[in-house]
């Protein structure tokens, strides 16, 4: 099969939507190659070796070993090797922030989701490693493992998704009071703009998202609407119009502290436009 229709399969382009990075579309590319080399007995070696490597690079840029070493949590686990990919994973989940700020629940999971990435991956072993029995191989079987490759490394990088969304949901659930009281006390002075006097009566905020972690910090979007009365004319003949605006406000906490979260920049983000409609 060409390298054009290879990547015009639907299970090869659910791989590629998972990656990011311009490398490794090209090691991806570069792997559907070795898989295209008709007449090489090696070719599905090749390419499901490639295939391993491009996981595990994606792993490394997620967790890079250096900032695996300095993690808060992180123990010497292996005489062989300084950092175990369940390190790594662990770390694609929960990047710097302690274990004692989840649930053994929460905890569990974590470690379910890792030790089934660790159970499908060695699925790669039986061909990264050549032997007799596969080293010639019917084209047919050829194919249906190819595809098995494919399938066992977006199950992989699915995984690491999964855990990282997992995180995050427990974060939303405990910053949620904490992220309240920093949003409604964050009322910016670009309201002053709609009339001489604003009072702020109250805001709520309706939705908060977790957007990321790294190795320092913690990002949470929170949105909802603000109440303002807006009031015109002179202090004893004045007129006060009642309005409310949706806002977004962005903030961060250090993975110390994921309870203490701050504004990044100035106020909240409130969206006034449809007062000059």
């Amino acid at each position: 099969m060409k390298l054009n229709k290879l990547l015009s399969l639907d299970f090869m382009k659910k791989f590629q939507s998972l990656l990011e990075t311009d490398f490794e579309h090209k090691l991806f590319v570069a792997s559907l190659r070795n898989y295209a080399s008709h007449g090489n007995p090696l070719r599905f070696h090749n390419f499901a070796f490639s295939m391993r490597e491009l996981v595990l690079h994606v792993i490394e840029r997620k967790a890079p070993a250096k900032q695996v070493r300095v993690a808060n949590w992180y123990e010497r686990e292996s005489e062989q090797h300084e950092v175990t990919r369940r390190q790594q994973l662990k770390y694609c989940a929960q990047s710097n922030i302690a274990d004692v700020y989840f649930d053994e629940y929460v905890q569990e999971d974590i470690n379910e989701v890792i030790s089934e990435f660790l159970k499908e991956f060695n699925f790669f072993n039986k061909y990264t490693h050549i032997t007799e029995k596969h080293f010639k191989a019917c084209p047919k079987k050829f194919f249906e493992d190819a595809k098995a490759v494919v399938k066992i490394a977006s199950d992989s990088l699915s995984q690491i998704s999964d855990l990282e969304r997992m995180v995050i949901e427990s974060l939303e659930d405990k910053i949620e009071d904490s992220v309240i009281s920093t949003a409604v006390s964050a009322i910016p002075e670009s309201l002053s703009l709609l009339a001489p006097h604003v009072f702020v009566d109250y805001s709520e905020v309706e939705e908060i998202e977790c957007t990321g972690i790294d190795h320092e910090f913690i990002y949470v979007t929170a949105t909802g609407t603000v109440h303002v009365d807006q009031e015109y004319g002179p202090k004893d003949d004045s007129c006060t119009i009642s309005a409310s605006y949706p806002f977004s406000l962005e903030m961060k906490a250090h993975v110390a502290n994921p309870d203490d979260f701050s504004v990044v920049g100035e106020e909240l983000n409130v969206d006034t436009s449809s007062w000059y409609e």
